[in-house]
């Protein structure tokens, strides 16, 4: 199954949103005009506002709060991925100029903050405080992670344990937030706790299956340079398993180059990576956190949108991008 058939029981919910957006982002300003077309015209997968309208359907159904809440959980990270951009001093991002390297560090970090002000001013209208408490939390991951991230993941480490930390909060940490607004706008709050719990490892799956990518995928298939995270200095998981199995001289090497980060010597990388079992080991870490989610939607209403949420555990750790 591909993303366009798994988001067939939410397809008009998703073509609403995307009218949502661009009428509650529009603005007098041209500029701000601009900078708004410029993000939704570069948005990926939509994968956390289809989360949050497949998880209402799976738990009975919610009425239009459910978009307010997609929009909202879509801006942030809209928005977190502006900021990381700036951080990462990226140039391009799925394919595309960033907005910092478009308008300057300035206009991005402003542009960043917008989103996420209107993101919350969503989340207001819904007047339900759960939503909003398991949001909020969500936000507050991610920052930290950010801050764990620059603090311990940028010099080479064997610790697994931080690296899984820095994800949850990075990423799967939203993805559940997004699961659990949605059963609990539906009022059903027993499948919010499965359908968080999902998110969560889903989420896990996800980063680690991207980290994989990043160093095994093509360019134009992942929409911005291969290798970008050891070039950036991010520690991964596939890096972190090749430094505990390295015999002493290849960790000594791999942390050189891994501190250098030099492109021509990034082929001798890959091979010390894959030589050590890397990239698969990530691999298999990611399918076991996919077939976690699996089972934690077991009790759930059989249904068009609980079909879904299996196959997006299939499709996390089998996508090329």
């Amino acid at each position: 199954m591909d993303l366009s058939e798994i988001y067939a029981p939410v397809r008009a919910d998703l073509d609403a949103l995307d009218a949502l957006l661009r009428r509650e982002l529009t603005s007098d300003d041209p500029f701000i005009g601009e900078l708004v077309e410029y993000v939704l015209h570069t948005r990926g997968k939509l994968i956390r506002p289809a989360l949050v309208c497949l998880s209402a359907q799976a738990s009975g159904g919610a009425g239009e709060p459910r978009l307010w809440i997609a929009a909202a959980v879509e801006l942030i990270h809209i928005a977190s991925l502006i900021h990381d951009d700036i951080i990462d001093q990226s140039a391009l991002r799925r394919g595309t100029a960033t907005v910092n390297a478009q308008w300057g560090n300035q206009i991005a970090v402003l542009l960043g903050d917008y989103l996420f002000a209107k993101a919350f001013d969503l989340i207001s209208r819904a007047r339900a405080v759960p939503v909003a408490s398991a949001i909020a939390g969500a936000a507050v991951q991610m920052s930290q992670a950010e801050i764990m991230q620059i603090k311990y993941g940028s010099d080479p480490h064997e610790d697994e344990g931080v690296y899984l930390r820095i994800i949850a909060g990075k990423t799967a940490h939203l993805f559940s937030a997004a699961c659990r607004a949605g059963a609990l706008l539906a009022g059903n709050t027993a499948a919010a706790t499965r359908l968080a719990d999902y998110g969560l490892s889903w989420g896990m799956a996800f980063q680690i299956t991207d980290d994989a990518l990043d160093l095994i995928s093509e360019p134009a298939a992942l929409g911005k340079p291969i290798h970008s995270d050891v070039s950036g200095g991010t520690v991964t998981l596939p890096v972190i398993h090749a430094l505990r199995s390295a015999s002493a001289p290849d960790r000594d090497r791999l942390v050189a180059l891994l501190r250098g980060r030099r492109d021509g010597e990034l082929g001798e990388l890959d091979g010390l990576l894959r030589s050590y079992g890397g990239i698969r080991y990530a691999l298999d870490v990611a399918r076991r956190y996919s077939v976690q989610a699996t089972a934690s939607l077991a009790g759930l209403d059989d249904g068009p949108a609980l079909r879904s949420l299996r196959a997006l555990t299939e499709f996390v750790t089998s996508r090329t991008s």
